[in-house]
C-alpha cells in the first residue's frame, strides 16, 4: 500500500511539473510555489499525510491563485483552470495512489 506522504509527495511533482510548463520555469521552482500556497492555506503545522484531494483543489483556486495574481502572471486564471481540470481529472488515480 502507498504512504500517505509518498502519494502526496507524487502529487506536488505531479503539479508542480505541470504548473512549471505551464509558467515557463523550472519544476523545482514550479513545486516550491505549490509548497508555499500549500502553507498560506493549511498552515505550517498539516502535516503533508494529512493533505487530501479537497485541500488540493483548495490550494489551487485560493491560495495559489493569489500567489500568481500577485506575481502578476497575465494569464493566472486561465492556468488555475488548468491546473483545476488537470486535478480532477487525475482524482481517481490520486486516489488509488496511482499518480
Amino acid at each position: 500500500m502507498v504512504q500517505e506522504e509518498d502519494l502526496n509527495a507524487d502529487v506536488i511533482y505531479f503539479l508542480g511539473e505541470k504548473l512549471g510548463t505551464k509558467l515557463n520555469i523550472s519544476p523545482p521552482a514550479a513545486r516550491g510555489l505549490l509548497k508555499l500556497a500549500m502553507k498560506d492555506e493549511l498552515g505550517p503545522f498539516k502535516l503533508i499525510e494529512e493533505i487530501k484531494y479537497e485541500d488540493y483543489k483548495q490550494i489551487i483556486l485560493n491560495s495559489l491563485s493569489k500567489r500568481l495574481k500577485e506575481l502578476e502572471i497575465d494569464n493566472y486564471e486561465e492556468i488555475i483552470q488548468y491546473l483545476n481540470v488537470v486535478l480532477t481529472k487525475s482524482q481517481s488515480l490520486i486516489t488509488l495512489g496511482r499518480i
